[in-house]
């Protein structure tokens, strides 16, 4: 009887320390971390991708007033933030940026400002359906904003992801 006993109890504490493994595997664990867009007004993530330091990023946008296009190209650094490292735009007019103290090029109908190494520890955006087009990640298009209804107010940033089953 003692012996059907201690096979029962040791049957018992290996089942709960399988399930708290699992529960430790799949909820707690550091697992990474991600990049993320917010709808803060749905209050819904609308994308989540794995990110690392090094990754690039690229926004593609239109200006609104001139219509001309207009690249951001970011670079995640050792601490998880967004380096603002080059913009391009096909020309000058309101709201760009004419008298940056960095490295200039004209190339392909573009003007490039480089060198900027502005840093964001987030990003906060109020889309438009028209003006906002894709965003990238290693060259690889991870979201077209125009998706999303217009105005929608959209926040990006990286994540400590916890566990492998879950989403934050």
């Amino acid at each position: 009887m003692v012996r059907k006993l201690r096979g029962y109890v040791l049957a018992g504490v290996f089942v709960f320390l399988a399930a708290a493994g699992f529960f430790w595997w799949a909820f707690l664990i550091p697992a990474g971390r991600v990049f993320q867009l917010y709808d803060r007004d749905r209050g819904q993530v609308v994308l989540s991708v794995p990110i690392r330091p090094g990754d690039r990023l690229s926004l593609e946008i239109e200006h609104s007033f001139e219509h001309i296009p207009w690249y951001e190209y970011y670079t995640v650094t050792e601490d998880y933030q967004f380096n603002l490292d080059a913009i391009a735009v096909a020309g000058y007019g309101a709201g760009i940026p004419a008298e940056m103290d960095v490295p200039t090029r004209i190339e392909d109908g573009l003007v490039w400002m480089e060198e900027i190494n502005s840093v964001f520890p987030r990003f906060s955006w109020i889309t438009s359906d028209k003006y906002m087009k894709t965003f990238t990640l290693n060259e690889q298009e991870i979201f077209d904003f125009r998706s999303l209804p217009d105005a929608s107010r959209i926040r990006g940033e990286i994540i400590k992801k916890r566990g492998y089953l879950s989403d934050v």
